[in-house]
């Protein structure tokens, strides 16, 4: 009976070690294996990504020499301890790493992170929706975070190709409406509204018709306005470029011409007359609709929105202005210079152009300098500045060689609109130039031309 168990134990012991030895060489001779690699964390302040690598378990991973995870880019290499079959390894974006494990002379197989890890670690499109005119391209805006810095073809496609079409990457309006562009590679997309309601920035020697009275319905305003914000954003909110689009967008894409109203009041401190919106509108988007009156703040003889009768008070035969006559409301020229700036993101204030009632003028703005020919041709005088003679006041808005655009409002223009001079009548015209680069700071995406 002794006899038997001693053989039992015996067998039992030399089973033990040949399971022991086996087990031993199959681990010293075991090839070092990824199970998986997942990301676990992008951290955008720190412009780099950490994924987490397990191997493949083994039951003799307690013994010593434990392996390595290690990243290879040429000759940079991140190395991180494996702790229970883990490691973490925080690595910088753009640059597309190699994993091995590594344990002592032993090395796995080489694992690209891009066959296990989505290659585009954040997407976003600059803007959530943007707008384009029938017949208007543009460039589709986004910025991405790459493991793999190679471009990556997101192959962008829009849900409704009448209205929107997307061909190399460049969207182009079709029709009004509205689309959206997507990718299977992002859960993003962005959408596209096209409209007809905006013409090309062009100038247009012959005036442009008067805006009709209620002409635009509340949808309509509305997405005009939206339009506006987005044009001002994409030039850059509180900065000369913004400025130059308020103006551009009033006197050049917008198909109507907003009448010339002398001011019937202003929303000024000095409180002479004070009324709102009635030759003047100090205040966000345009004056198309009757929901703005929910915003108007005190009226003398109104409310009334642009094109609109309203009753003027001044005397100005020559022009048909006659008192207590009704005239379609609009801006006089201080109120369209302020409400360009009111709408790129500055509160100049409701004040005007040399009147001496008021305390603070638009000529305060900025460097107030006498007009010459020779400040144009140094570049001094620059697109976004003011232009001044006493009691008017406009807006550059574009300069091509000889050529100086000015957008103003006067009665004898009947109402806002951009205007040629050449450089030697803008400097008849004008005694001064207000130069605004302390007063807007920053120039934004501001072009010469439109």
């Amino acid at each position: 009976m002794k006899k038997k168990m001693r053989n039992l134990m015996l067998l039992c012991f030399i089973l033990l070690m040949n399971i022991g030895v086996f087990g031993y060489l199959s681990y010293i001779n075991r090839e070092l294996e990824i199970d998986s690699i997942l990301l676990k964390e992008y951290d955008n302040e720190k412009n780099s990504y950490t994924v987490e690598i397990k191997t493949k378990k083994h039951f003799l991973d307690f013994l010593e020499n434990k392996p390595n995870c290690v990243a290879t880019l040429e000759e940079e290499i991140v190395t991180s301890p494996l702790n229970k079959n883990k490691c973490l390894l925080t690595l910088p974006v753009n640059k597309n790493f190699q994993i091995t494990i590594k344990s002592n002379n032993k090395e796995s197989a080489i694992y690209n992170l891009d066959d296990y890890i989505n290659n585009i670690l954040d997407f976003s499109f600059e803007y959530s929706t943007i707008y384009l005119l029938v017949g208007e391209e543009s460039n589709i805006e986004f910025s991405d975070v790459l493991i793999n810095p190679d471009d990556v073809d997101y192959q962008f496609t829009s849900t409704d190709s009448s209205v929107v079409t997307v061909e190399n990457g460049i969207l182009k309006g079709i029709k009004p409406g509205s689309s959206f562009i997507t990718s299977s590679l992002v859960e993003e997309s962005l959408e596209v509204v096209v409209t007809d309601l905006l013409n090309f920035p062009t100038y247009q020697k012959q005036y442009k018709p008067h805006l009709p009275c209620n002409y635009y319905s509340e949808e309509q305003a509305n997405l005009l306005d939206e339009i506006l914000a987005y044009r001002i954003t994409k030039a850059g909110y509180q900065t000369r470029a913004a400025a130059i689009e308020a103006a551009r967008f009033l006197t050049l894409s917008f198909p109507y011409r907003i009448p010339y109203f002398y001011e019937n009041g202003r929303v000024h401190e000095s409180g002479i007359n004070y009324a709102d919106g009635e030759g003047r509108y100090y205040k966000h988007g345009l004056y198309l609709h009757e929901s703005k009156f929910n915003d108007i703040k005190a009226s003398f003889n109104g409310p009334a929105i642009w094109g609109c009768p309203l009753t003027n008070w001044e005397t100005d035969p020559q022009f048909g202005y006659y008192p207590g006559m009704k005239k379609p409301n609009g801006l006089d020229c201080s109120g369209f210079v302020s409400w360009v700036l009111k709408n790129a993101g500055f509160d100049p204030g409701d004040i005007g152009a040399g009147e001496t009632e008021y305390p603070h003028q638009l000529t305060d703005l900025g460097e107030y300098t006498p007009l010459t020919v020779s400040l144009i041709d140094d570049g001094t005088v620059k697109v976004g500045d003011l232009v001044n003679y006493w009691g008017h006041i406009g807006i550059i808005v574009g300069i091509a060689g000889e050529n100086i655009y000015v957008a103003e409002s006067l009665q004898n223009f009947g109402g806002v609109i951009t205007r040629l001079y050449s450089k030697y009548t803008i400097s008849q015209t004008f005694n001064h130039v207000v130069l605004m680069d302390d007063y807007y700071k920053n120039d934004g995406n501001y072009t010469i031309m439109w």
